[in-house]
C-alpha cells in the first residue's frame, strides 16, 4: 500500500518541490500551506508520516507538532522537522517534545527520501506507545487482568532498585522476567571472543528489555547493568507467556517491538561494517541523546569514552580523538566530563 505524506509548508516553491519529490518517490502526498490546515488535515486525513516546516505564520512547527502530540489517533505519526534554523535550542526543543528527525534547508533529495524510509522502516514494527510510561506498563496489566495468575501484579506490580553499575542479569543467566524501565537507564553488554566488551543497546524510560531470551527459550546473551540509577518493573517469565498466550493483540505488539529491536541491531552491524567512526560516534551521540532526552536531559550524555567505545565498536584512544574533533567542529561540548550537544542538526547531517 502507497504510505500517505502530509507536507506542511508556507513557502509554495519549496512545498512544491517537496510534492514533486516524494511524488517521483512512489509516495501519496497531501499538502497543507501552514499549521492551521496541516492541523486540520491530518485530522480529517491521518498520514503515515509528516514533514513540517518550524517557522509559519498562524501556526509553527512546534505547535502544530504540540496539537498532534495530544491527539490519541495522530501522536504515533513520525514526524519530521523541516527548517532552516540550525541553533541548539531549536534542536533541542525539538527533539524533547518528539520530533523524530530534523532536515536542514537547503537539503539534497537523497537526504529528505533517506529519513523517510528510515523512519517507515522503524515505525513499522514500533507500535509501542502503549508502553511509553508507567501508565503505559499498567495499562499493559489491566490488559491481563482477567487472568488470576497475573491479577496481583497488576493491581501492585514488583518494582526493583539497581544502582548504577549494577548488574541486573549475566550474559548465560536463565530468563526469569521481563524488565520494564520506570526510572533510569539500562545498557546491555556482549562479550566478544577476544574478552572484549560491546554495549548492544541501551535502554530508558518506557522500554521493555530482556525478551528476547524469553521468545528464544535461551540463555541471555548478553549482561544488564543499570547505567544510573534504576527503578524496574518485572513480570515473571509465566505471567508474561500467561498474558501474550491469552491476547494475541498484545503478542502482536511485541512481536513488533521485537523485530524493531532487530532491525536497529542489523542497522548498527552495518554502521559498524561500513562507515567512519566519526559517523558512527554522531550516530552514536544521536541515540544516547533521544535515550537520556526520555529522562529530561538537557543535552548532557553521562558516559564513559570506553562505554561509547564499546558502542561503536572502536577503541577508547580512538573516541577520544573523534570527540575532539566533534567539538573542535562546534557539534558538541566537554564539560566536566559529561558530553553536551551543542548542534544537534549538524548531527544528524553527519550521521546520514
Amino acid at each position: 500500500m502507497t504510505k500517505k505524506i502530509l507536507v506542511i509548508e508556507d513557502n509554495l516553491d519549496v512545498r512544491e518541490n517537496l510534492e514533486e519529490i516524494l511524488v517521483l518517490n512512489h509516495y501519496e502526498v497531501e499538502t497543507a500551506e501552514n499549521g492551521l490546515v496541516g492541523v486540520e488535515k491530518a485530522r480529517k486525513n491521518k498520514p503515515d508520516l509528516i514533514v513540517c516546516d518550524i517557522s509559519m505564520p498562524l501556526m509553527d512547527g512546534f505547535c502544530v507538532l504540540q496539537v498532534l502530540a495530544a491527539d490519541a489517533e495522530l501522536k504515533t505519526v513520525p514526524f519530521i522537522f523541516l527548517t532552516a534554523r540550525t541553533d541548539r535550542e531549536t534542536q533541542r526543543r525539538g527533539m524533547e517534545m518528539g520530533a523524530d528527525d530534523f532536515i536542514t534547508k537547503p537539503f539534497h533529495e537523497e537526504e529528505l527520501i533517506r529519513a523517510i524510509e528510515t523512519r517507515f522502516r522503524k515505525s513499522m514494527f514500533a507500535e509501542t506507545h502503549f508502553v511509553r510510561s508507567a501508565e503505559g506498563f499498567k495499562a499493559f496489566m489491566e490488559d491481563a487482568k482477567s487472568l488470576e495468575v497475573v491479577r496481583s501484579t497488576a493491581e501492585n506490580h514488583n518494582a526493583l532498585t539497581y544502582e548504577k553499575k549494577s548488574i541486573i542479569y549475566h550474559e548465560g543467566d536463565e530468563p526469569r522476567h521481563l524488565y520494564f524501565i520506570e526510572q533510569g537507564k539500562v545498557k546491555t553488554v556482549k562479550m566478544s571472543d577476544d574478552g572484549k566488551e560491546l554495549i548492544s543497546g541501551v535502554f530508558s524510560e518506557g522500554e521493555f528489555f530482556g525478551y528476547l531470551a524469553m521468545f528464544e527459550d535461551t540463555e541471555h546473551a548478553e549482561s544488564a547493568i543499570a547505567l544510573e540509577h534504576t527503578v524496574l518493573a518485572t513480570i515473571t517469565k509465566n505471567q508474561f507467556f500467561e498474558i501474550v498466550s491469552s491476547n494475541p493483540a498484545i503478542a502482536a505488539k511485541f512481536i513488533r517491538i521485537l523485530a524493531n529491536q532487530v532491525t536497529d541491531t542489523e542497522d548498527k552491524l552495518l554502521h559498524v561494517a561500513y562507515d567512519s567512526v566519526r559517523k558512527r560516534t554522531a550516530e552514536a551521540l544521536v541515540d544516547m541523546y533521544r535515550a537520556y532526552a526520555n529522562g529530561g536531559s538537557k543535552g548532557e550524555i553521562t558516559i564513559s569514552r570506553q562505554e561509547l567505545a564499546q558502542y561503536i565498536g572502536t577503541a577508547t584512544e580512538t573516541v577520544i580523538r573523534t570527540l575532539a574533533s566533534l567539538k573542535n567542529d562546534k557539534l558538541i561540548d566537554i564539560l566536566n566530563g559529561d558530553i553536551h550537544i551543542r548542534d544537534l542538526a549538524g548531527l544528524l547531517r553527519l550521521k546520514s
